[in-house]
């Protein structure tokens, strides 16, 4: 094995010279974010001037045959397959647009990318597998492209970049790819290198570098020796220390999770860190130095002891509850706090909401692997409230938070106590489940019990009142439901307790439990056993009773704070991956890949989003897995063309069309971050007045219709012609674009088909003497339509 330190362009040129990928390596599978992100690095070497920019490493075999050295590529073909087309698309763009500009594109064709002397069919110097071997062929020959391949996209990718670029920037561009370093390593197998070793061990057991090693090794690499030393023992150490080593990861990720309102992917925290740094152009030591006060706080959250006082006994027990997604939040909460934007008693307060927040959530059943983005938006919330309305941060907080809906809402009173009595305390997890007894003991009294450790160490069990395992006196005390009431309430709150005798009540009556000479519920001085000390029996009704009783305790422990504060008009960001409600509710923007586009409603969304991820690649959209797309408009009853002969169907619901596109960015596997939607809520307080077009989102787009259309007829402005063409399908299409039926029937009964649907209003209206009837077929995409069609007629009279 031999390594060398080199330029990927001199291992690139010379003559007799061949690349061959062999057949047993995947296809080339560089996406669009990765040529994104080897751009804008080459774009940085240049702008800033570096010497040399590593590119990575390349193994390979070299062979002599018949005087062309073929080089089998073991590991590197996506780098060295990327560089050729790159070079490939500098080539083509300054020779087909007539770029003058100080390139040799003839030394890119006869250097880099084919062998001049070589036999017409060897001129190649990559040998790509089959597929892909052909599309580059096709690029580099000036034939049809070949689409739906990678190489075909990409190339595509970095032509488009070269249209913005400036002959300066291109140059600068082309002199950065000069200036790609690697390390090739040749394998001789004659002297014992066995490349499918050495492949396995690239592939499979290689260990990399973790992402805090990279994020230390950037933050330092560029310093003096000195320096470098300096920085570390006053920085890096003592954020080692005061996060350990082992969260080092967690740490990073939420810190800049707070930084960017985005939980960043745990496999590029290196990335978005030098992203985060770079885009907002931060002085190292200023970074480190405001790296080192969240490392402080999150120091505080992790050593937080029950025993404290104030927000740090809630920090405990938020640990207890093991919802580390909350740290981004509570980040946010003390920097508010340093910021003096929030008060001793505020920030305390603000940590007992987040707790309530997550502990009715997993009583109510709601899952706390949705809280991740919740905690990390609620951030920018805050401070879009605060700007938008002038409020304090605590205000703008509780609105946030205890207004969040679908699968990341704060469960109210009713939700709360509704699940609390059937929730089967006894399955939870060990953590949630000493957690919730010890809260119910010590919250109302004064002389508290160590209910968590005495558990740990033996001297407190949990007991079922009604025993896990029913004897025949049991099951006549219980009643002739004694089955269903064992089954349903078993494991619930109000049939479990804490004792020290567990062994000794076993599955004797509850009369026998309960006056146990010293051992019974009735000599107990927990707070738990009181209600059973003055009960007779045991039977569905008690437990039904003690668990209201208990619940009583819950509400005040896990309080549903006041909301001071409410926008006439609401809006925030999701993800693509969460649960949207349509109901009073429109997407106005969307985020594609950083990119932010307005939208005007669901239809137009689900068009751009198919269009994005077709631009993004192609071959992924339509492979086999994407069943939503057709090249035949036919098809579809009523299709959207995507791009050029690509077509997907739109007469879908809102919610039918937002599963259809988490089905299809699910093919992508995207991250949440990649694809948001702006949620705007409308104001449905506004009473409809047909004067006023803020309330006209107080409808439904069939009310709507009915009530413009009303109006036209009562004042004359709408004409016996343009009614009649209404009543064309084809006509009304022209005006309410996706209108699938008439506008206008004279029958109730038209348009039905075979169908069991109406499609038109009971209510008839009357125009010129007769009856007409206005269709309820309208989709959320016509409101605008409606609306613009409506106005003009008032114009136009």
């Amino acid at each position: 094995m031999k390594a060398n330190e080199g330029y990927i362009h001199r291992f690139l040129e010379g003559s007799n010279k061949k690349f061959i990928i062999p057949v047993y390596q995947r296809p080339y599978s560089w996406k669009k974010e990765n040529c994104e992100l080897l751009f804008n690095d080459l774009m940085e070497t240049y702008k800033k001037n570096y010497d040399t920019h590593f590119f990575g490493g390349i193994v390979y075999v070299s062979n002599d045959i018949g005087g062309i050295n073929e080089y089998i590529i073991i590991d590197g073909q996506q780098r060295i397959t990327t560089v050729s087309i790159l070079l490939l698309a500098i080539r083509n763009y300054i020779v087909e647009n007539n770029i003058q500009v100080d390139i040799n594109t003839k030394k890119i064709t006869n250097a880099y990318l084919t062998d001049e002397y070589a036999d017409e069919e060897k001129k190649l110097k990559l040998k790509l597998v089959q597929g892909d071997d052909n599309a580059y062929d096709k690029l580099i020959s000036g034939n049809t492209p070949i689409e739906n391949n990678s190489v075909t996209a990409n190339y595509n990718y970095f032509y488009g970049k070269l249209e913005d670029l400036s002959s300066k920037e291109l140059k600068g561009l082309y002199d950065a790819i000069m200036k790609l370093q690697i390390v090739n390593i040749s394998l001789t197998p004659s002297t014992g290198d066995d490349p499918q070793l050495i492949f396995e061990s690239l592939n499979s057991t290689g260990v990399s570098l973790d992402e805090a090693d990279k994020i230390r090794n950037y933050v330092l690499m560029n310093m003096k020796a000195k320096d470098q030393e300096k920085f570390y023992k006053k920085y890096w150490e003592v954020l080692e220390k005061k996060v350990s080593r082992a969260d080092i990861n967690k740490f990073i990720r939420y810190y800049l999770a707070t930084k960017n309102f985005e939980l960043a992917n745990e496999k590029k925290l290196y990335f978005e860190f030098k992203h985060y740094k770079q885009i907002n152009n931060i002085d190292t030591e200023k970074l480190l130095e405001d790296m080192l006060i969240y490392a402080e706080w999150y120091n505080v959250i992790k050593t937080a002891e029950s025993s404290s006082t104030g927000y740090h006994s809630i920090l405990a027990r938020l640990n207890k509850l093991e919802v580390n997604s909350c740290i981004p939040l509570l980040f946010a909460l003390f920097n508010a706090h340093k910021e003096n934007e929030l008060d001793d008693n505020e920030l305390e307060s603000a940590f007992s909401i987040i707790e309530s927040y997550i502990v009715r959530r997993i009583i109510c059943g709601l899952a706390t692997n949705q809280l991740n983005k919740v905690f990390v938006a609620l951030g920018s919330e805050i401070k879009k409230y605060m700007d938008k309305d002038d409020i304090s941060y605590y205000s703008a907080f509780k609105y946030a938070i205890l207004t969040k809906q679908g699968k990341s809402r704060f469960p109210n009173n009713h939700d709360f106590a509704d699940k609390f009595i059937t929730y089967e305390l006894y399955n939870a997890r060990p953590a949630i489940k000493k957690y919730l007894l010890e809260r119910l003991e010590n919250h109302s009294t004064k002389e508290k019990v160590a209910v968590e450790e005495q558990i740990d160490n033996g001297t407190l069990t949990i007991e079922h009142i009604m025993p896990q395992s029913l004897n025949t006196e049991w099951k006549k005390a219980l009643g002739d439901s004694w089955e269903l009431v064992h089954t349903k309430y078993k494991d619930t709150v109000g049939n479990l307790t804490l004792t020290a005798y567990n062994s000794d009540y076993s599955n004797l009556p509850f009369i026998k439990k309960r006056d146990m000479v010293d051992k019974g519920f009735i000599y107990s001085k927990l707070d738990l056993n009181k209600f059973l000390q003055s009960c007779e029996d045991w039977n569905e009704n008690l437990i039904i009773d003690r668990a209201k009783l208990l619940y009583k305790h819950a509400e005040q422990i896990w309080r549903l704070p006041d909301i001071d504060y409410s926008p006439e008009e609401d809006e925030q960001w999701i993800y693509w991956d969460e649960e949207i409600e349509f109901t009073n509710a429109i997407i106005t923007k969307m985020k594609f890949m950083g990119d932010e586009v307005n939208t005007s409603n669901i239809t137009d969304v689900y068009r751009k989003i198919n269009t994005f991820l077709y631009d993004l690649d192609s071959v992924i959209y339509l492979s086999k897995e994407n069943k939503l797309v057709s090249i035949k408009s036919e098809d579809f009853r009523s299709p959207i063309e995507v791009v050029s002969g690509v077509y997907i169907e739109s007469n879908l619901s809102s919610t039918a069309k937002m599963s259809a596109i988490r089905k299809l960015v699910e093919i992508y596997e995207l991250d949440s971050k990649d694809i948001q939607f702006l949620i705007k809520t409308k104001n449905k307080n506004i009473p409809f007045d047909i004067a006023n077009e803020d309330s006209y989102d107080s409808l439904t787009v069939g009310q709507l219709a009915f009530k413009l259309f009303e109006k036209l007829i009562l004042e004359d402005k709408i004409s016996i012609a343009e009614i009649e063409l209404l009543k064309d399908k084809a006509y009304t299409k022209s005006i309410f674009n996706k209108t699938d039926y008439p506008a206008v029937a004279n029958n109730r009964e038209d348009n039905r088909g075979s169908s069991k649907n109406i499609r038109y209003r009971k209510s008839p209206l009357i125009f010129n003497g007769n009856k007409i009837y206005i269709s309820t077929q309208w989709f959320e995409g016509n409101r605008k339509d409606l609306i613009d069609w409506y106005k003009k007629h008032l114009e136009d009279k």
